[in-house]
């Protein structure tokens, strides 16, 4: 008998309850009926009667992928092989790059830096196949459109990476451009994504109607407005604010608080799909902007995109001098210039979890849009793609699939055959680190 197997069979007995809720339904929400009259509103329901499939064949898909192997050496580094692929029927567009890095950031912020670099080689593959003629007219990104533009901008410790994330929105925004260019359908799709927007957007249904049927005072209302907000930007310092209110107020605040407690938590969207329908469909589409943070940043972006690469880049700027400020602030600039994006949830099989898809939308900056809003648009021609697309549970999209096992890179690949090969050009052994996992587990 396997070691602690009685303990954890006892374990689950003693809380078995709570934890199957736990893990079937995420953390109890005391909102549910009304977040369930404001879902069953923004779901389509009936999704096979309205879209008919086609065959794979007739539609020319782009699909792109990468995977990322890391290893801490014993000399402190961290060694790092990133490969992406485009692949568009048989044709195929291929990008590696691999190096060590070192740096007396966390090791969080380096595998952050890492991952960003790994969707910047994505959009550099798609780039290089559009460039060279490889004529897809969608192209499907494994991953959040929208998420990708609202990454942080920090300035790492490591010299040999510090233009990596002023260069991802660079190369970012030549993809967006190229795309609305040669009229090329640009799509992210996300599996378990953790996205909240849709749950704040039903929330913020639920916060409105809540404020109409009450007798607060305009000033209060206006006031708990303003916390609403401030809970998903500061909200430790919101709900201090919140504190103070109902000390003056006493008594009709109890449905708010429900709500602000629900608006700190992290239920995501993934989860009411889940919990609130049974039948395949999808979200309407609702428009994003940025949070509230993101917001502040896109201002100073633009008032002085100068000041702002000064301040966010200090060490960069004293080594590299004027030529990096410029550089960097023509970069900065334009960050709040990219296309807002449209963002919505599909589920194809009532036994399936939900994919989150972005599209870009030409129409709106990103920077104009203050909160989600829903958008009327057609989307008749992306539904079919994402249900041709799909195969069962074991493959949200066939075309992603392909591509992502041909890109996969396995540790068992790395240790047998990139290893080797660079021991025999270094004529040394490389000694790898102490997280390093020598022996194979069953």
């Amino acid at each position: 008998m396997p070691e602690f197997l009685e303990d954890f069979a006892n374990l689950v007995n003693s809380k078995k309850d709570d934890l199957k809720e736990k893990i079937l339904h995420g953390i109890p929400n005391q909102l549910e009926d009304r977040f369930r009259k404001h879902f069953d509103s923004y779901w389509i329901s009936n999704l096979r009667e309205k879209i008919v499939p086609c065959s794979p064949k007739d539609i020319d898909v782009m699909a792109i992928d990468s995977s990322l192997y890391t290893n801490l050496l014993s000399t402190g580094g961290l060694f790092y092989i990133v490969r992406s692929m485009a692949i568009c029927r048989e044709k195929t567009q291929k990008i590696m790059e691999t190096d060590v890095i070192f740096s007396k950031d966390e090791l969080s912020k380096i595998r952050y830096l890492i991952g960003r670099k790994m969707e910047l080689l994505e959009f550099q593959v798609a780039i290089n196949s559009i460039k060279n003629g490889i004529n897809c007219k969608i192209l499907l990104l494994d991953g959040s459109l929208y998420g990708r533009a609202i990454h942080n901008l920090i300035e790492t410790k490591s010299r040999e990476e510090i233009p990596t994330l002023l260069k991802y929105f660079q190369v970012y925004k030549e993809l967006l451009d190229l795309c609305k260019e040669k009229n090329i359908l640009l799509v992210g799709v996300s599996k378990q994504s953790r996205s909240t927007f849709f749950r704040d957007f039903l929330l913020r249904l639920i916060f409105i109607e809540e404020l109409e049927k009450s007798d607060l005072s305009p000033e209060m209302k206006r006031q708990l407005d303003s916390i609403f907000f401030g809970v998903l930007d500061v909200e430790k310092k919101a709900l201090r604010r919140f504190d103070l209110l109902k000390k003056k107020q006493k008594n009709g605040l109890e449905e708010i608080e429900m709500i602000f407690e629900e608006l700190s938590s992290s239920r995501s969207d993934y989860q009411l799909v889940m919990n609130f329908t049974n039948s395949i469909g999808f979200t309407k589409p609702l428009l994003l902007g940025p949070s509230a943070r993101m917001a502040r940043f896109f201002k100073r972006f633009q008032f002085n995109s100068k000041t702002y690469v000064q301040a966010t880049f200090p060490r960069t700027t004293r080594e590299k001098g004027d030529d990096f400020v410029e550089w960097a602030s023509q970069i900065v600039y334009k960050i709040p210039d990219f296309p807002s994006f449209i963002s919505f949830h599909l589920l194809l099989d009532e036994r399936d979890s939900p994919l989150r898809i972005d599209v870009p939308n030409w129409d709106y900056k990103i920077s104009e849009i203050d909160w989600p809003k829903p958008v009327d648009v057609n989307l008749e021609n992306l539904l079919k793609i994402m249900i041709t697309g799909y195969c069962g549970l074991d493959g949200y999209n066939l075309w992603l699939k392909d591509v992502d096992q041909k890109v996969r890179l396995k540790k068992r690949v790395v240790d047998q055959i990139y290893f080797p090969y660079m021991e025999k050009i270094f004529r040394e052994k490389i000694i790898r680190g102490r997280s390093y996992r020598r022996v194979r587990y069953p």
